[in-house]
C-alpha cells in the first residue's frame, strides 16, 4: 500500500477547472465544431482548444468520433495558432474515438482527455512538450501510444487506470514522471518486481520491499518520481548520484527507517512532503543548490522537530514560522532569501506587519492565507510567482503595493486567486511593473482606487482586472492617460486620472559654485521644485566643501632625471602642475617626478587638493628650482596666504620671498581682469576689495618674468 489515498487527492484536484466560456468557435475541414480560447490577443495571436460552454460538464459529448485539430483557425480577421488542449477540453467526451493533434500544439493540460473511454488512438503532433496531470486518466480503451521526442514532463496520473494500455513508447527526451503516471495499466502491470527504472527517471518501487533495504540510484538517473519510495519503512539507507536533478513530492513520505540523507548538490528544490514523517530522520544534508523547499518538506522529523521555534531558514527559504506568533509581530525577512514556502504563515494572525526584500522570486501558495492582522502588503521588484491563495482571508489588507517588474503567475483561477475573500480598496502599481499576469486581481471588486506609477503601460491579460468595477478613479503619469485609455484591457477603465510624477535630481556644487535650475540660479543647500504642465522636477540639492589648500610644499632628491615632490594635506587625491601644466593626480602626499632636465632652465611645482566629488582647492604656493650645473642646484621659494577666504568684504595677499617687481591680477570665472596691481620685493601685503563684486570664485595670479602664481578665491 503506499499510494491510493494521493491519487484520490489528484484526481479531485484536477476536477476543480477554470470556469471561462469558450472565446469562439469554428469547423474544422472535417465538419467537426471546434471550440477555443484566446490565449493572446496581440501578436502573434495564439488559442487553446476547451470545452463548449462555461464548464467542462455544461454539455456533453461535444466532441465525438473522430477529431482532427487544425494547427490555426481564423477568427474575427486574424489567425490564431492552436497552441495547447485547454484543462478539461475533452472531459468525459465518452463518443471520442481518435484524435490527431497538430504539431503547433505544445502543451496538453490537465484532464484533457479524462474518461473518453472510446478513445482507441491518438496521435500526438511533435512540439508538444508536456502532458499534464490526468491528461488521459481512465482512457480504457487506449490500447498504445507513442510520446513524440519533443516531450519532457509527463504529469501526475496521465495516463491512470488506461487498462488496455499495453504499448507505450517513452522517448530519452522525457526527464520528468510524476506520481502514478501508468500506475494500473497492463504495460506497467507488466514490469517486474523492484525498482522501476523508465529511461533515465527511477519511476517507483514496485511490490513487496525486503527488511533493511539500502538502494543505490543508479548513474544517469535525472529524476526520482513522486511517491516512489512513499510509505516504504523498510528502506533504511539510499544513496542519490549528481545526475539527479529532480525529486517529486512525497518521495520518500514515512520512510520511518531513514536516518539520514545527503542531497547531492545538483537538486535546486526539495518538493512537497518529500521526507514528511520520517520519524527517524534526524540528519539531512541540504546543498547550497537548493533555493526552493516545499510545503511539509521535512514535517514530523526529528530534524526539524529539534529546530527551535520562530523563523526557520533554510538555505535561501524561509520555510517556515515554527511554533506560535506573538501578539502584534512585525517581521522582516532577511535579506537574500530567494523563496517563501507554502503556507509558512498559514492562519498566523498575530502577524501584523511583514516587510519582503526584494531579494525574493518565489511567494508559495497560502503562505499568507489567514493572516488577518496585516493591513497592507509590498510585493517585492524581483517576484516572479505568486502561488495560489497566498494572501487568501487576509481581511485586513486594504491596500497593495505591487511593484514586481514581470511577474508571470498569480493564480490560474477564481478559484485560486492571490487575495481571494479579501476587501482590498487601494491598489499601488510601481513605475518599473512591466507586466501585471492573469488572474492578478481577480474578483477584486472591493478596490475603490489604482494608481498605477509606470508611464508605459504594463503589459495586462483579459483575466487581470476581472471583476473590478471599471469606473473607479485610476490615477495615471498624466503624459501616459492617452496610452491608457488605448491600450489593450486598460482601455475598459473610463475614470482615468493624469497626475505628475516628479524627476528626482539629487546632486552636488562646491562651496563657491552655482547651480542653474531652470533658469533660477542657485548657491544654497536646499530642496528645489519646479511644475510646468506634466513637467515636475524635485531638485535635492548639496554643497561640498572646498578642500583645504595643500602646504609645506618642497622639492628634494633633485638629479638631473628626477625630484622629489611632497607636501601637507588630507585631500581625497591631489593634481600635480610642473611649469603650469598638469603631470599627474595620486592619492599620497609625496611623488617622484621622472623626467630628463636641463641646466638653466627654471622649474616650478604647484599643488591643487581634490575631494571625491570633484570640488578642488585653490593652487598651493609656487617652489621653485634651477638646475645650475652638475651637483649645483638652485632652490628658490615664493610663500603667499590670502585670507579671509572666502570673503564678503576685503581679502588680503601676504607675499613672502619675492626677488623682484611683479603684476597682481585678479580675474573673474570667465577670464574678465577685475583688478591689477604691482609689487616689488618690499611689499608684504596686498588689500584686495572685492566689495561690489558678484559672488563667485575669482583667480589671483602674481606673474613676472620668472613667476606665475595662482591662489583661487570665493567671494560670498
Amino acid at each position: 500500500m503506499k499510494k491510493t489515498l494521493f491519487i484520490l487527492v489528484a484526481i479531485v484536484i484536477a476536477l476543480n477547472l477554470n470556469s471561462k466560456a469558450e472565446d469562439f468557435s469554428a469547423v474544422n475541414s472535417d465538419g467537426d465544431t471546434i471550440y477555443y480560447n484566446i490565449t493572446s490577443s496581440v501578436s502573434p495571436y495564439t488559442a487553446s482548444i476547451t470545452f463548449k460552454g462555461s464548464t467542462y460538464n455544461t454539455y456533453t459529448n461535444e466532441y465525438s468520433g473522430s477529431v482532427t485539430i487544425p494547427d490555426s483557425v481564423q477568427y474575427n480577421g486574424n489567425y490564431y495558432k492552436v497552441t495547447s488542449i485547454y484543462i478539461g477540453a475533452f472531459l468525459n467526451c465518452t463518443g471520442l474515438t481518435s484524435l490527431t493533434i497538430p504539431n503547433s500544439v505544445t502543451e496538453i493540460d490537465g484532464s484533457a482527455f479524462k474518461n473518453c473511454s472510446g478513445l482507441t488512438s491518438v496521435i500526438i503532433g511533435n512540439s508538444v512538450t508536456s502532458i499534464g496531470n490526468s491528461a488521459f486518466y481512465n482512457c480504457s480503451g487506449l490500447t498504445s501510444i507513442t510520446i513524440p521526442n519533443s516531450v519532457i514532463l509527463i504529469g501526475n496520473a496521465a495516463f491512470y487506470n488506461c487498462t488496455s494500455l499495453t504499448s507505450i513508447i517513452i522517448p530519452n527526451s522525457v526527464i520528468s514522471i510524476e506520481n502514478s503516471a501508468f500506475d494500473n495499466t497492463s504495460w506497467y502491470n507488466s514490469k517486474p518486481d523492484g525498482v522501476v527504472y523508465i529511461n533515465n527517471v527511477l519511476y517507483a518501487y514496485k511490490g513487496t520491499m525486503p527488511a533493511n533495504t539500502t538502494i543505490n540510484v543508479q548513474s544517469g538517473t535525472k529524476c526520482i518520481t513522486g511517491f516512489a519510495f512513499a510509505n516504504y519503512s523498510e528502506l533504511t539507507s539510499i544513496t542519490i548520484p549528481n545526475s539527479v536533478t529532480e525529486i517529486g513530492w512525497h518521495a520518500f513520505y514515512s520512510c520511518t527507517g531513514l536516518t539520514s540523507i545527503i542531497i547531492p548538490n545538483s537538486i535546486t528544490s526539495i518538493a512537497q512532503s518529500t521526507f514528511s514523517e520520517c520519524t527517524g530522520l534526524t540528519s539531512i544534508t541540504i546543498p547550497s543548490t537548493v533555493t526552493n523547499i516545499g510545503y511539509q518538506a521535512f514535517a514530523n522529523t526529528p530534524y526539524y522537530n529539534n529546530m527551535p521555534d520562530g523563523l526557520v531558514y533554510i538555505n535561501n527559504t524561509l520555510y517556515a514560522y515554527k511554533g506560535t506568533i506573538p501578539a502584534n509581530t512585525t517581521i522582516n525577512v532577511q535579506s537574500g532569501v530567494i523563496s517563501i514556502t507554502d503556507f509558512a504563515f498559514y492562519n498566523q494572525n498575530q502577524l501584523i506587519s511583514v516587510t519582503l526584500p526584494n531579494s525574493i522570486v518565489s511567494i508559495g501558495k497560502k503562505s499568507f492565507s489567514g493572516c488577518s492582522g496585516l493591513n497592507s502588503i509590498t510585493i517585492p521588484k524581483n517576484v516572479n510567482s505568486i502561488g495560489d491563495l497566498a494572501f487568501e482571508n487576509c481581511i485586513n489588507i486594504d491596500t497593495i503595493f505591487f511593484n514586481a517588474i514581470n511577474c508571470s503567475y498569480m493564480g490560474n483561477s477564481s478559484f485560486t486567486t492571490v487575495f481571494n475573500q479579501n476587501d482590498i480598496e487601494t491598489l499601488i502599481i510601481g513605475d518599473s511593473v512591466q507586466n501585471i499576469p492573469d488572474n492578478a486581481f481577480l474578483d477584486c471588486d472591493s478596490l475603490s482606487s489604482i494608481t498605477s506609477k509606470a508611464i508605459n503601460t504594463p503589459l495586462v491579460d483579459k483575466y487581470s482586472f476581472w471583476c473590478v468595477n471599471k469606473n473607479i478613479p485610476f490615477y495615471v503619469p498624466c503624459n501616459s492617460v492617452s496610452n491608457y485609455q488605448s491600450a489593450l484591457y486598460w482601455s475598459e477603465f473610463t475614470n482615468y486620472i493624469g497626475f505628475k510624477i516628479p524627476q528626482l535630481i539629487d546632486t552636488s556644487i562646491c562651496v563657491g559654485e552655482t547651480y542653474n535650475f531652470n533658469g533660477t540660479i542657485l548657491d544654497s543647500a536646499g530642496v528645489y521644485f519646479y511644475v510646468n504642465g506634466c513637467d515636475s522636477i524635485i531638485l535635492t540639492l548639496n554643497i561640498t566643501p572646498i578642500p583645504d589648500v595643500p602646504y609645506d610644499l618642497s622639492v628634494y632628491n633633485i638629479t638631473m632625471n628626477y625630484v622629489t615632490v611632497s607636501w601637507q594635506g588630507d585631500a581625497d587625491s591631489y593634481d600635480i602642475y610642473r611649469n603650469d601644466s598638469l603631470i599627474v593626480n595620486v592619492t599620497d602626499t609625496i611623488y617622484v617626478d621622472n623626467f630628463s632636465m636641463q641646466q638653466g632652465p627654471t622649474y616650478h611645482y604647484n599643488i591643487k587638493a581634490i575631494n571625491n566629488t570633484g570640488c578642488e582647492s585653490a593652487l598651493s604656493d609656487t617652489v621653485w628650482f634651477a638646475v645650475i650645473g652638475l651637483g649645483n642646484i638652485e632652490n628658490s621659494n615664493i610663500q603667499t596666504k590670502l585670507y579671509p577666504n572666502p570673503t564678503n568684504n576685503k581679502s588680503y595677499l601676504e607675499i613672502e620671498g619675492l626677488t623682484s617687481e611683479a603684476d597682481v591680477m585678479v580675474y573673474d570665472m570667465v577670464g574678465r581682469l577685475i583688478q591689477k596691481h604691482k609689487v616689488n620685493q618690499s611689499t608684504k601685503h596686498l588689500e584686495l576689495d572685492m566689495r561690489g563684486n558678484e559672488k563667485g570664485i575669482y583667480f589671483v595670479r602674481i606673474v613676472n618674468d620668472s613667476i606665475k602664481h595662482t591662489k583661487k578665491l570665493i567671494v560670498q
